[in-house]
């Protein structure tokens, strides 16, 4: 595929000539450039130029719960092999981030490069004002 049909597949995404800055190192490797849509249990999903395939995180896992792959990252993926491997993620310019529920003061990411968070409640119950200020602390603690 060429880095034009890359660029426009992937720009409804977010991706964009700083990212393809970023990828540029990986692209010499061979290696596709996709968003991470989903994960769970080290594997997860990716959104690539030529569609969205399964890849696994165990090369990119490490013990510090801020630095696992999430929802939202630019991955480095391999072309081919069964099982594919995620090879690297690119730096994140945003993270959403919560505090764990462990005694231990750590974060966890939720979400990586958003761009915009939307807060939304039920209008069928009664407005938890606390709520919704926990929702908005948690936008704001995480640089949005």
């Amino acid at each position: 595929m060429t880095s034009s049909s890359v660029f426009s597949t992937l720009a409804p995404y977010g991706w964009d000539e700083a990212w393809a800055d970023a990828f540029a190192p990986y692209d010499t490797e061979g290696l596709l450039p996709g968003r991470v849509i989903r994960v769970d249990r080290g594997q997860c999903d990716v959104v690539t130029a030529g569609g969205v395939l399964r890849a696994d995180t165990a090369f990119v896992t490490p013990h510090d719960p801020m630095r696992v792959v999430c929802t939202g990252d630019w991955v480095a993926v391999e072309p081919g092999g069964t099982p594919r491997y995620v090879r690297a993620y690119l730096p994140r310019r945003t993270a959403f981030v919560r505090s764990t529920s462990s005694k231990r003061s750590e974060g966890q990411i939720l979400a990586a490069n958003v761009d915009h968070a939307i807060v939304a409640v039920s209008l069928a119950v009664e407005l938890d004002l606390g709520r919704v200020e926990r929702f908005l602390a948690l936008a704001w603690e995480s640089a949005m």
